[in-house]
């Protein structure tokens, strides 16, 4: 299988920051005078701050400053991602994997963060195994629409059989099922086993030792 580009999700996947991001999602939720249970918050994180937002309006059949509580929440993550260094988030296997698949492989990170989170994350040498990051200021549409994904193949120049794409969540799952990416489902993020089965991914996996060795059996078929 003539595997030439390997892309990735950030959040959940590179990084382990699902927890930060919940308690963004928890503050903002109070600050627009709401309350979930622990579980509707897990699943409300794996959505973007205007779909949140969304949510519980029409829970409620209220309305609120939906700028205001997007504002809030950004604000909220980019305060935790510096109180807890966000450069010390990084999954122990993930720059090793990056820096070993780079010389094989085209790599790119495509993600639902802004270019001001992805700036709080990133080193110059990580960055540099990667020929691009493709974040939501990028995009018109965000995850799970296409345009990402789509996006990234057209701008490597390569078809979409020869990519594949490693992500932790549902939105990412959805995205490469309507596209027709393979999909590696990496557990450990934002969702479960179970949810991320439904997109039909090629491969689970527990970390990006197992990734690297199922991408390397990718190589020789």
């Amino acid at each position: 299988m003539n595997i030439k580009a390997v892309l990735l999700d950030l959040d959940g996947t590179l990084i382990d920051s699902i927890p930060l991001i919940m308690a963004s999602d928890a503050a903002a939720i109070k600050y627009a005078g709401y309350k979930v249970t622990k579980q509707k918050l897990r699943e409300l994180s794996q959505f973007h701050s205007r779909d949140i937002a969304y949510y519980l309006m029409d829970s409620k059949k209220t309305s609120f400053d939906l700028f205001s509580f997007v504002e809030y929440r950004r604000k909220s993550f980019v305060k935790l991602l510096r109180k807890h260094k966000a450069r010390k988030l990084w999954f122990k296997d993930s720059k090793s994997f990056l820096e070993e698949m780079s010389n094989r492989f085209f790599l790119a990170v495509i993600t639902g963060s802004r270019h001001m989170f992805v700036n709080e994350v990133f080193d110059k040498k990580t960055r540099n195994y990667l020929k691009f990051i493709l974040t939501s200021d990028d995009v018109e549409h965000k995850k799970p629409d296409i345009e990402p994904l789509l996006k990234a193949i057209n701008k490597l120049r390569l078809k979409k059989e020869e990519v594949v794409f490693i992500g932790d969540s549902i939105q990412d799952g959805l995205m490469c099922q309507r596209l027709g990416v393979k999909f590696i489902a990496k557990l450990g993020g934002i969702s479960t086993e179970n949810q991320l089965r439904k997109y039909n991914p090629v491969f689970i996996a527990k970390d990006f030792c197992e990734i690297k060795r199922f991408v390397e059996l990718l190589e020789d078929i």
